[in-house]
């Protein structure tokens, strides 16, 4: 099947011997993308890509392409079916397409399917198939979370013998806020920022490569930038304070077990346990030893799981654990300490939500 004199084609296609017939001096040549079908009734154009696709069917998805193809004017034809040419990459096209017709359900929010989930999502929003949007937003929402319950999920989840890597299972933040800026997902930015403020400064104004493909870099502007670096100083300052407030200097609760005991090393046993538990945290053990530099929610968390291990706080003989009364206390204090942290999140990062935090869900 010869194309028309407006196109050179190249089907890829092994059985083909009609493309040198077509080609022409000086055409453009176009390349068929795999997502074609042979009973397809319209040649969608997208850079040096067409996809033969069934105009109805696209039709029935999105009321935006309806109106595209009853608009146009493009009067080509490119193996016998009229053109429509759209203004979008082909790989981000394809992948939208493919969502269409084959679905999403293979797809997750890690940083191996993070293209083909930003093109569809960027796509779906522009051509308005809230379908396939909510379905990516849906399983973009466990890794940027709106409550502090699915956030602690998302972390475990990065955490492998120890070590926490969201590097290795998330993308980085500094890909997603431009995306969601622009598909107007607002209810993920609180979460992105913050994962981002725990960054050294440096970092969030250098960049960031991904590792499998270091050509490309990733960038915020200058004012997303000030933005992340004035929300990483209150989260820094809310962590100080918290320290002062709920670690420093703090006495045996009224129903402290140790706090009667005639013996006065053992009436010293809290106290000297969150005296150990505050050094802890002022020297930054948390980044140190976990690689959680700058996580003012984790820090605070760990204090009080510094209260839990097996291998408490101390040296020699003198076990630096609290009572089981005093632990209890400090735990509502750290509970609420990180509730309040994550209310905080959109007024820190300047992003205005009606509903922060989610209840339920992710």
């Amino acid at each position: 099947m010869a194309a028309s004199d407006d196109f050179s084609t190249n089907q890829s296609d092994a059985a083909s011997n009609s493309e040198d017939a077509s080609m022409k001096a000086g055409a453009p040549v176009y390349h068929r993308h795999p997502l074609s079908f042979e009973d397809g009734n319209l040649a969608l154009l997208a850079q040096d890509r067409y996809f033969i696709v069934h105009q109805g069917f696209l039709c029935r998805h999105s009321l935006v392409l309806q109106t595209v193809f009853g608009n146009s004017t493009d009067t080509r034809k490119l193996l016998n079916r009229p053109v429509v040419e759209v203004d979008e990459k082909w790989a981000d096209l394809g992948c939208f397409l493919s969502a269409l017709y084959d679905g999403v359900t293979h797809l997750s929010s890690s940083i191996e399917d993070f293209a083909v989930m930003a093109a569809i999502l960027r796509l779906s929003t522009i051509y308005e198939v809230e379908h396939v949007r909510i379905e990516m937003l849906r399983k973009l929402a466990p890794t940027w979370p709106r409550n502090l319950l699915s956030w602690d999920i998302r972390e475990s989840n990065a955490t492998n013998a120890g070590l926490y890597k969201p590097r290795a299972v998330y993308p980085h933040p500094i890909m997603v806020i431009p995306l969601f800026r622009e598909v107007k997902a607002y209810e993920f930015l609180p979460s992105a920022f913050y994962d981002l403020s725990r960054c050294v400064a440096s970092d969030i104004v250098s960049g960031w490569s991904y590792p499998a493909d270091p050509s490309t870099t990733w960038h915020l502007d200058t004012d997303e930038i000030m933005t992340v670096l004035k929300g990483k100083e209150q989260a820094s300052r809310y962590l100080s304070t918290f320290i002062v407030n709920e670690l420093e200097g703090r006495e045996p609760g009224s129903s402290c077990l140790f706090k009667n005991d005639p013996d006065p090393l053992k009436r010293r046993i809290c106290p000297a346990a969150f005296e150990a538990v505050t050094f802890e945290i002022v020297r930054d053990c948390n980044g140190v030893v976990c690689h959680r530099i700058t996580d003012p929610l984790f820090a605070i968390l760990d204090a009080y799981l510094m209260q839990k291990r097996d291998n408490p706080i101390g040296r020699g003989r003198i076990t630096f654990r609290a009572c089981d009364v005093c632990r209890e206390e400090f735990a509502h204090s750290v509970e609420t300490a990180r509730n309040t942290l994550w209310q905080k999140l959109p007024s820190w990062f300047g992003v205005k939500l009606e509903n922060w935090p989610q209840t339920t869900g992710p």
